[in-house]
C-alpha cells in the first residue's frame, strides 16, 4: 500500500487519521496524498435577482481556512521526511474522494463513532466512498492515537466476493501482521461440518500463516459474534467486506458492515 489517499478536513477527528496514515505509510514505505474538498454549494446565497453566488468574505475565509491547513501539515510532513502532496478539489466531498482514489492503495478515513460525539467528516458519506470506489477504506476510530502495522488482524470470512475482495487487498497489512486469523460465522444447524480452507490456503500462497476460527451464532447477531472474537485475540484490525445493494444510503450496507462502521472500537479495512 504504497500511495495513501488521506481526507484532510481539520475537524476533530482529522488527528486520528493523520496519525494512523503516517504510521501505515512508515510501514509500507508509502506515499501520502492529502485531500481537501471544499464544497462550495453549501456557501451559495440566492440575490433578489435569481442569482447564486459564495460572498466575498465567505469565500475569503475559507480559502484562508485551506491554507492554514496546508500550512500545518506542510509543517508536520517536513519533520517526519515522507514523500506526499496536496490536492484541493471544489465540490462534492464525497465525490471528490471517489474520484482521487482512482490510483490509491488505501483511503484513511473515520469511523462514524456515533457514542463518541465526534462527527468525523459530515460532509462525507462514507457508506457511498466504501461501496463506490475500487480500493479499500481504512476506517478509524475517531480517538485513534496510532495504528499498530504489526498486530494481529481479524478477517470477517463467508466466502462472498466481497470478503475475497478484502483479503487480497488486505494481503500488504497481512504479510506484516503478527497473527491473522479469519472468523466464519454459521447457523446452528451448518455448525460442526469441516471448516472452508480456500482463504488460509490462499493467504500460505503470499507467505501468510492464518488460523480459521468458526463460530456457531446462536442467538447473537453476527456483528456480535465477530466482535467477541475481536476481543478474544486482542484484534488490531477487522478486515471485512462492504456489502452494498442499494443506492438508498440508508440502506447501502449491510447491517454488519453499518454496525461496525457505527460502533467498532479497532481500525476497519473495508473492500466492496
Amino acid at each position: 500500500m504504497k500511495s495513501i489517499l488521506l481526507y484532510a478536513d481539520g475537524g476533530a477527528a482529522f488527528e486520528s487519521r493523520f496519525q494512523v496514515a503516517l504510521d501505515l505509510a512508515r510501514s509500507q514505505s508509502g506515499h501520502i496524498t492529502f485531500l481537501q474538498a471544499t464544497p462550495l454549494s453549501g456557501f451559495i446565497v440566492m440575490d433578489p435577482m435569481g442569482g447564486s453566488y459564495v460572498p466575498a468574505s465567505m469565500l475569503e475565509q475559507l480559502r484562508a481556512d485551506e491554507d492554514k491547513l496546508r500550512t500545518l501539515v506542510e509543517a508536520r510532513m517536513k519533520v517526519e521526511g515522507m514523500p506526499w502532496d496536496w490536492t484541493a478539489y471544489d465540490g462534492d466531498v464525497t465525490q471528490a474522494v471517489i474520484s482521487a482514489s482512482r490510483l490509491a492503495d488505501v483511503i484513511v478515513l473515520s469511523l462514524e463513532n456515533t457514542g463518541r460525539n465526534v462527527r468525523p467528516h459530515p460532509l462525507l458519506a462514507i457508506a457511498d466512498v466504501a461501496v463506490e470506489t475500487r480500493c479499500p477504506v481504512l476506517a478509524v476510530p475517531t480517538d485513534a492515537k496510532s495504528f499498530n502495522t504489526g498486530g494481529n488482524i481479524l478477517v470477517a470470512w463467508d466466502g462472498s466476493h466481497e470478503a475475497a475482495n478484502a483479503l487480497k487487498q488486505a494481503l500488504p497489512m497481512l504479510q506484516q501482521a503478527q497473527s491473522v486469523h479469519l472468523v466464519s460465522v454459521v447457523e446452528p444447524k451448518k455448525a460442526g461440518g469441516f471448516p472452508s480452507t480456500e482463504a488460509s490456503e490462499y493467504l500460505s500462497r503470499h507467505g501468510v500463516r492464518s488460523e480459521l476460527i468458526e463460530r456457531e451464532r446462536g442467538l447473537l447477531a453476527i456483528e456480535e459474534v465477530i466482535e467477541n472474537v475481536a476481543a478474544e485475540i486482542g484484534a488490531d484490525l477487522l478486515v471485512m467486506g462492504a456489502f452494498g445493494h442499494s443506492r438508498l444510503r440508508e440502506v447501502l450496507l449491510g447491517g454488519v458492515t453499518r454496525y461496525f462502521l457505527r460502533d467498532s472500537n479497532i481500525p476497519l479495512l473495508l473492500a466492496h
